[in-house]
Order: C-alpha cells, then structure tokens, then sequence
C-alpha cells in the first residue's frame, strides 16, 4: 500500500509520517500537468496495481492515468457540494463513463456522485468510514479537568465542542447565533472550537464583533482531538453540507451527547430523540432550542450517551477496512479475467 499527496506535505502527512508512514508527494497545483507525468512514474516505478483516488484533482489525474495504463480506479468521494464548478464539469462529464469503481460515505453523496459527478449508478457503492475503536483513547479524568480550567471553563460552566475544519459551509457562524439565543436564557453555556482553515479570521472576527469572546474559545488544530471531545458536555454539528464526518463517528464512540443539523449523512446515521438531537441545516433558532433542551435535561444527556455509544459499534473502522480490502480483491480478481 502507497500512500500518495498531490498537494504536497501538509499537517495530515505530518501526522502519517509521525506513524511511521512514508507518503509520495506529487507536488503540483491541481491543474498541473506534471501531476500526470509524476503520477505515471510511480506506476511504472511501485507495479501498481489499483488506484485508489480522494479529491477532485487527485481523481482527475488518477483516472487519466489508469485509463493510460490500463490500471483499475476507484474514485473515493467523502463530501457533497452544493455544485461541481463549471471548468470540472467536462471533465467530470468525460471520465465519468469511464469510471467503473466509486465509493461514497453517504447515500447522499451517491446521489452527488451520479447527478453532479455524471458517474453510473451501478459503479457508486455506499462505504460509511468508520474509526478504529482501539485507537480511541480514554481521556483521565483529572486531564479533563485540567483542559476545562487552563480553557477558563468553571464547575457549573456547560461546554459545547464543535470539532472540523474552519470553513464556511460547517456552520460555525449558525452555531455562534444560537449560542447568543442559548445564552439568553442559560449563562453558564460555552463554545470550544476545534480545528483551523481558511475561515478562522471570518470566525474569530465575528466573535468579536458581537461580543462574544468570553463565551467562545477557539483551541486551533489539535492533535489530542479524540480526548478533547471527552471534555465537551454536548458535541454539535452545525454543518450545512457534509459527507458524514469522521469526527460524529468520534463523537458515537466517545459516548457524547449530541445535537447535528440533518445535513447529508449526519441525518441518515443518527435518530432524532435517541442518537442524537437534531434540526434543519442553517435553522440556529432549532439548533439554540435542542441546546437548552438538552443542557436542562441531564437524563436526556445520559440516554444520548449511552445510544450514542451503542451506535458507534456499527461504525467500526475494522469493517471499513474489509469492506475495501474485498472490493481490491473483486478488482483484482476481474483484471486477470
């Protein structure tokens, strides 16, 4: 197994390499057609036999370059958007008749993947992700508690953790418009934000401009991501589109309480009033109602927790993993047809 980057050495390959893990690097913009001559050195260089692509660019380059070598893909989509923009349409368009193998982490994102993608239906498979449950750590409880107090959170404080990157379609400025309903009514409510990207400045300047800096903590990229969320009270998902996150899969096995907009796979994988507490994308005003009403029902919280934990097990990483490693042996086993 080769792990390959088009974008280059970014803070997911940093994590890769602290594994032990030695990923190639392409290096090139998404546009780049050095991409293909780099790409095609690799084929040639490792034998391989199966590409596996993430990405737009990655599947573009990818798909080109299986076509010329007569190599197996599999296009691997984890999100929806709201529109393929128009210059990838074509080439969308193009290679999508030639693309045999999909996957796609919702029902949803299937659905992205055949009318936005033009892929053929028979070629998308829906695989959820799911997470190693022995790679969740147990958080110490004295940990937390030192987390919760270097973050200025006290005894009686209620903490609300949003986890994902900083970017304007996760909802983040929803969330703090109904952290503003919430605390009206609850003070001791409290926001951390989990993560970076591209729309950090916007947030933080929100944040500021509507004075609420003492009730929102911004804690940046994390690495100890899955024992801060065992810091959270309630964990919420905000988005307005999604595929289904790794962080709700996080969320399930860490046994939190949550509140999630219905966006996507968020709303195929949890149940309202027994997984989770859930509303419409973008509705702040059902978001800040589900808040109060699960910080003013702790019996409520304890029967999400114990549901939500029962409901990770059916997202374990180790069937993922089968799933694909019998989907490498079907293509296998058809190429030596």
């Amino acid at each position: 197994m080769l792990l390959c980057s088009r974008k280059g050495r970014d803070k997911a390959a940093e994590v890769m390499e602290q594994a032990g893990l030695r990923p190639l690097y392409l290096g090139y913009g998404k546009f780049d057609p050095r991409n293909l001559s780099r790409l095609l050195r690799i084929i040639r260089d490792e034998k391989v036999d199966i590409i596996h692509a993430h990405g737009y660019g990655a599947c573009t380059w990818g798909r080109i370059a299986g076509l010329m070598k007569g190599i197996p893909v599999i296009v691997h989509e984890r999100c929806n958007t709201w529109a393929v923009p128009l210059y990838q349409r074509p080439v969308e368009w193009l290679l999508g008749r030639f693309t045999r193998y999909a996957l796609a982490v919702s029902k949803s994102t299937r659905e992205f993947c055949i009318r936005k993608r033009y892929l053929r239906p028979e070629a998308v498979e829906v695989l959820y992700n799911g997470i190693l449950m022995e790679d969740m750590p147990q958080a110490e409880a004295e940990w937390i508690r030192s987390l919760r107090k270097e973050q200025g959170v006290g005894p009686d404080d209620v903490v609300v953790g949003i986890v994902g990157r900083l970017e304007s379609h996760k909802g983040h400025i929803d969330a703090f418009r109904a952290l503003q309903e919430v605390r009206r009514e609850i003070r001791s409510v409290r926001v951390w934000v989990v993560g970076d990207g591209t729309y950090s400045e916007v947030l933080r300047q929100w944040v500021r401009d509507n004075r609420l800096d003492s009730a929102v903590s911004f804690l940046g990229f994390r690495k100890d991501a899955r024992q801060v969320i065992q810091a959270f009270d309630i964990q919420l998902f905000p988005s307005h589109m999604e595929g289904t996150p790794n962080t709700l899969y996080e969320a399930l096995a860490a046994g939190n309480a949550i509140v999630a907009s219905t966006a996507d796979g968020q709303g195929e994988i949890l149940e309202d009033g027994i997984t989770a507490l859930l509303f419409q994308p973008g509705d702040a005003a059902a978001m800040a109602a589900q808040l109060v009403k699960l910080v003013r029902d702790p019996q409520l919280v304890a029967f999400l927790r114990r549901n939500a934990a029962a409901r990770s097990g059916d997202f374990d990483g180790r069937k993922t993993i089968a799933a694909m490693q019998a989907q490498y042996e079907r293509i296998i086993a058809e190429k030596r047809v």
